[in-house]
């Protein structure tokens, strides 16, 4: 069956909205951070390196709750990991939200992290585990629906809040809090909930009984195996290269507009809203898209875009303007060939019993490169905007032809990818 027939029920659909929310908080937490910075350098007297420190240690949480959480849920089980950790991404943005001094900010900035990174490789592989594999890239994609939502909100609060010193972090933070509470109350407390992930999980296992959930597996013997160890590197490789500018500009672009370029924090955060719409525009269409044909050659023109953008940037680095105009169009060119396929591609190369596992640590492995860069990142941006940019175009270099060696792989190894369907097809005959 051509799997654009394939639809989404409506409790897949509920199912995709709660997960998704782990999305939404994960974007939420980087971007507001981003959006913080500045205020907290003004109102808490912080220099550039302790700035960068900030954002270092919300990336560092982030990775070690990947490397965590995702081997707690497949030791353990996927829901009980997943209905715990939202809870304290409400703790920690709490205590952001009122926090007056740098040693409260970090604690709350540590336990949110650190939460928000253990619920998203969970939540990724609740979903895929109850997903039929003709409808993974929607259901993903979706949920990247939601890290763009929780991307535009937090720059609209902060849009709407420039001028309100610290009574804009409290808004930021709070909100999110808010949103935190809110589904971990639903994933606890609701038995229609709980019913529909434990119908779903047993639809799809009778539909595909060698995807079941079968005896664990350590990480160190799984990526001996054969087959394991290269689409693992591919897939690290490649979410590294594009995360280290997709981070860059999520968490200091408002930092940047402002103290490099000299910017307001209206313009700045007015600027993020546009692209982030943008964005938005971009990820609706995607999840038309992601489960046809038309899946690559999008992820293609995105990696052209996002290298355009850079070079661009980099070639006119001290003009403002240029900047302003190329980042709109590199934060589109990241929803067609970025953390989406990286969702995925991981849902789909890694087996069920160690999909939360080798996820969480990938996904912690590339946050704590990101947090080094992210240390040093300020004080490179003061120091030279044009090399930093000329950095973004490099990596960029990378994660497309990491992209492209994917597809290739995935092609060459037969790996069922019902949008390579009818290329596998031309091949064999």
């Amino acid at each position: 069956m051509p799997n654009e027939k394939v639809t989404l029920s409506r409790d897949s659909k509920l199912l995709i909205f709660i997960a998704g929310v782990a999305s939404y908080l994960d974007a939420a937490l980087l971007v507001s951070l981003g959006v913080a910075l500045p205020i907290w350098a003004k109102y808490l007297g912080l220099n550039s390196w302790t700035i960068g420190f900030l954002s270092t240690m919300l990336t560092v949480a982030v990775a070690i709750g990947s490397f965590a959480g995702g081997w707690l849920s497949d030791k353990f089980g996927r829901v009980t990991v997943f209905n715990v950790d939202i809870f304290f991404v409400f703790v920690g943005s709490a205590i952001v939200a009122f926090a007056g001094n740098l040693p409260l900010l970090v604690v709350g900035v540590f336990i949110a992290g650190l939460a928000s990174g253990a619920d998203l490789p969970t939540s990724l592989a609740v979903v895929s585990e109850r997903m039929n594999k003709q409808t993974y890239g929607r259901a993903i994609s979706a949920t990247q629906i939601f890290w763009t939502i929780g991307i535009l909100l937090s720059q609209f609060i902060g849009f709407i809040t420039a001028n309100s010193g610290m009574g804009s972090i409290m808004a930021l933070f709070g909100w999110i809090a808010l949103v935190a509470l809110l589904n971990w109350s639903v994933r606890v407390f609701s038995g229609k909930f709980k019913d529909i992930e434990a119908n779903l999980a047993s639809s799809v296992q009778s539909d595909e009984g060698d995807e079941a959930p079968e005896k664990k597996v350590k990480l160190g013997t799984f990526l001996k195996t054969s087959g394991a160890l290269v689409p693992f590197i591919l897939l690290t490789v490649f979410y590294l290269f594009w995360n280290l500018p997709a981070n860059t500009w999520g968490s200091f672009v408002n930092y940047f507009l402002v103290t490099v370029d000299g910017r307001s924090q209206m313009f700045s955060t007015g600027t993020a809203l546009v692209a982030n719409l943008f964005c938005l525009l971009i990820n609706v269409i995607y999840l038309k898209i992601s489960d046809s044909k038309y899946r690559y050659p999008a992820m293609y023109v995105g990696i052209a875009v996002a290298l355009v953008s850079f070079v661009v940037a980099g070639l006119f680095s001290s003009q403002w303007q240029v900047f302003t105009v190329v980042y709109v169009f590199y934060s589109g060119s990241t929803v067609l060939c970025g953390e989406a396929l990286y969702k995925i591609w991981s849902q789909t190369l890694y087996p069920v019993n160690m999909r939360a596992t080798m996820t969480g640590f990938s996904y912690g492995f590339v946050r704590v490169v990101t947090a080094i860069f992210a240390l040093a990142t300020p004080t490179l941006m003061g120091v030279s905007a044009s090399l930093l940019l000329w950095i973004m175009v490099g990596c960029t270099v990378v994660f497309g032809f990491s992209a492209i060696t994917v597809v290739r792989y995935i092609k060459r190894h037969h790996i069922t990818d019902t949008t390579l369907e009818a290329d596998q097809k031309q091949v064999t005959e």
